[in-house]
């Protein structure tokens, strides 16, 4: 029996850790894009969203929603909270292809116009910026050369009409007017309550002035002559 215990501890480590790797497989394929999908899906509060981005690979997450009025930004998934902005508060996207410029639009500032003249695309970041001090932009890379084996791995020219379709949709919401949106956003406020009536007053019957009151109680009635009491009986019977 003791021959064959170190080709049982060997077989027992080789067999944990296959099922190891195939968990992580398992996370990093199918749980960790379903829970930052949960997660987008929950901070859009039922909205749905114009153009978004999941990447498991990097634990991030962005999308977008103009009816919603929400872009959801989710950095380090599990790590660091969620944060939404509204759309007053989206500035400006930038897109780089291969680490250059390839598109920008700030609100007041420059515009660049989306240029797709790279022969070969090796690498697709999205920068949106926002009126926050404390978190002023948020890059997320679309394709990278080393997300071919990676969960929603899209290749670099799908990734490129992804960064495009953001930048279309960044476009549209920076050339309308604050003003504008946060008109066509912003909810009315719900009308006031309207005023109570005032309780009417009594109405009085003048026609029962002059008249008897009927509710006033009869005349009690004259206690009966008790026997023997001759000053209060009739003299009748005494004739």
């Amino acid at each position: 029996m003791n021959q064959y215990l170190p080709t049982i501890i060997i077989l027992t480590a080789a067999a944990l850790a296959i099922l190891l790797i195939l968990y992580r497989i398992w996370d990093s394929r199918v749980e960790a894009p379903k829970k930052l999908e949960d997660e987008v899906a929950e901070a859009l509060n039922g909205a749905k969203a114009d153009v978004a981005s999941i990447e498991p690979a990097r634990k991030a997450a962005a999308a977008l929603s103009y009816l919603g009025n929400r872009c959801v930004i989710v950095r380090e998934f599990g790590k660091l909270p969620t944060r939404l902005y509204s759309m007053a508060e989206l500035i400006g996207i930038e897109v780089f292809v291969n680490n250059k410029v390839a598109a920008r639009i700030i609100r007041g500032g420059a515009h660049k116009m989306f240029d797709d003249i790279a022969p070969q695309v090796d690498r697709v970041t999205i920068r949106l910026m926002f009126n926050d001090p404390s978190k002023p932009d948020f890059e997320l890379i679309l394709w990278d050369p080393n997300d071919a084996l990676t969960a929603r791995a899209e290749g670099p020219r799908a990734a490129m009409e992804t960064a495009r379709r953001w930048f279309y949709h960044v476009e549209a919401i920076i050339r309308k007017p604050l003003a504008e949106i946060e008109k066509e956003l912003t909810p009315p406020a719900p009308p006031p309550p309207p005023p109570e009536p005032a309780p009417k007053a009594p109405v009085h019957d003048h026609r029962n002035d002059d008249t008897d009151n009927d509710d006033a109680p009869p005349p009690a009635p004259k206690p009966a002559p008790k026997d023997g009491d001759v000053l209060n009986s009739p003299l009748i019977q005494y004739l």
